[in-house]
């Protein structure tokens, strides 16, 4: 009789400490124990059959016990061997399943902690209460499992499951490459960065998730949707306290990534990355129902070809791209230079905002009034210095209490510029139309009559009137 050997194991915490692969010591024990049952039997060993890490009362697929099933069916085995009942299935259906097929295939079944005959129905009530006492046994595990997982999660203790991006596989140890591209993802998601485009920079920089896969879009919304990288510790998709591993990042950015991450375009798999900087972001102004401009090619006279935006929905309005891109670079190039574009980084929603702001006024004037001091010779120049670094060193903590978590990503490189301009120029596309719809409401007006203005258009105030920028802050 030609037996296959079942084997399953359904956790495996035994790595081998060179490899890290699992060694399988469950697995090694059953097959001792059933090929010596095969040998006392008179049974030739046709296949073996382990699934090892394989829990039966999950009802995931076990690849070598479907493959035992099918060899079943053809006839190339005759009898199953296996150290227990339970070995075989946790799950009611699975068993019926199977006393079916031993049933229709005239199968023997062994098993090394005693004998089960499914042919006789004392031997399917016996394998059936069997079953049901394992089904009990799986059910009481499972909710022991989550119950200390939960616990676990409070305490903030790591997770024992596959390896987070950023971290090693202890859970708590940082990986310092990964960590600092986790990191920068986060500042560029903050700064308008789409997630198609944040997905390329890791592959750009060799880096791939966890498990060895390519880095996607749908990669990076899960690995900055994970509290771990803020200190946060999770059960089931819910914080539930703070963890014991560092964080990556702090809990108002990843609080702030999370709210953006949440807006319905990004979850419904849209980007926000444009290939022209106003389409799909200025509004017609010829609609004015909030209707979004596209982008359209014509030809001119000349034979050349320009970029023209036109309204997304009806055919009234034109307007040449160039220009209208160049008037409200002009115009935020011109906000972000002004002595007070720094307030704009302010978070004017703050409870104490006006505190923190009367604070900050004190301390400019303490600061004149030491200069004023050292001029009279008041104070010695050693007193000047330790007395002006401690209040700057307060007004910077001031300043950074301030900071709107939302803005600061998007403007404080741009407004701390010596060359705001300069800095512009060197922004990806999808930052600069986040920095211009932060900060302006882009409305495109159809273009005057008569024949175009001789001179810079930019210089014609009634051609300029026609791109209407309504300040958002």
């Amino acid at each position: 009789m030609h037996a296959g050997v079942y084997l399953r194991q359904s956790r495996d915490r035994d790595l081998d400490e060179d490899t890290g692969e699992k060694k399988g010591l469950a697995i090694a024990r059953q097959r001792e124990d059933c090929l010596r049952l095969c040998r006392e039997r008179g049974w030739e060993v046709a296949e073996e059959y382990p699934d090892n890490d394989f829990s039966a009362y999950s009802g995931k697929r076990r690849p070598h016990y479907e493959r035992m099933l099918a060899d079943i069916e053809a006839g190339e085995v005759d009898a199953v061997a296996v150290w227990d009942l339970d070995r075989l299935h946790r799950r009611p259906i699975e068993l019926e399943h199977f006393i079916d097929l031993a049933d229709r295939c005239h199968l023997a079944l062994a098993t090394v902690s005693g004998d089960t005959d499914l042919a006789t129905d004392s031997g399917r009530l016996f394998a059936r209460v069997k079953g049901a006492v394992a089904r009990a046994e799986g059910e009481r595990k499972s909710a022991r499992q989550q119950r200390a997982a939960l616990q676990a999660a409070q305490q903030g203790r790591p997770h024992t499951g596959a390896r987070a991006f950023g971290y090693e596989s202890d859970g708590v140890t940082v990986r310092p490459g990964e960590a600092e591209a986790l990191a920068r993802a986060y500042r560029s998601l903050l700064a308008g960065s789409s997630l198609t485009s944040i997905a390329k920079d890791f592959k750009a920089q060799g880096f791939t998730t966890s498990k060895g896969n390519a880095v996607t879009r749908n990669a990076v919304r899960a690995m900055l949707l994970n509290p771990r990288n803020a200190g946060l510790s999770a059960y089931r998709g819910e914080v539930v306290g703070q963890a014991q591993w560092p964080e990556i990042v702090d809990q108002d950015t990843f609080e702030a990534a999370r709210a953006l991450l949440a807006d319905d375009l990004r979850v419904a798999n849209h980007s926000n990355a444009r290939k022209w900087l106003l389409g799909g972001l200025a509004q017609c102004g010829k609609c004015g129902d909030g209707t979004k401009v596209g982008v359209s090619y014509r030809h001119n006279r000349s034979g050349t070809i320009s970029r023209i935006y036109v309204c997304s929905t009806k055919h009234h309005l034109s307007r040449e791209a160039t220009f209208c891109d160049e008037r409200v670079i002009q115009r935020v190039i011109a906000r972000l230079s002004r002595d007070d574009a720094r307030d704009l980084l302010v978070d004017h929603d703050r409870p104490d905002v006006e505190e923190l702001r009367a604070e900050q006024h004190t301390l400019h004037v303490r600061l004149d009034q030491f200069a004023i001091d050292y001029a009279d010779g008041t104070i010695t120049a050693s007193q000047l210095h330790k007395g002006t670094e401690r209040l700057r060193a307060r007004l910077a903590e001031l300043e950074a209490q301030m900071v709107h978590i939302d803005r600061a990503p998007l403007l404080e490189d741009l407004i701390t510029a010596d060359d705001v301009y300069g800095v512009w120029l060197t922004l990806p596309l999808d930052r600069r139309r986040a920095v211009i719809s932060l900060l302006y409401e882009v409305t495109l007006l159809p273009r005057p009559g008569g024949r175009p203005p001789v001179g810079d258009p930019l210089e014609n105030a009634e051609l300029v009137a026609t791109v209407q920028m309504e300040p958002k802050i």
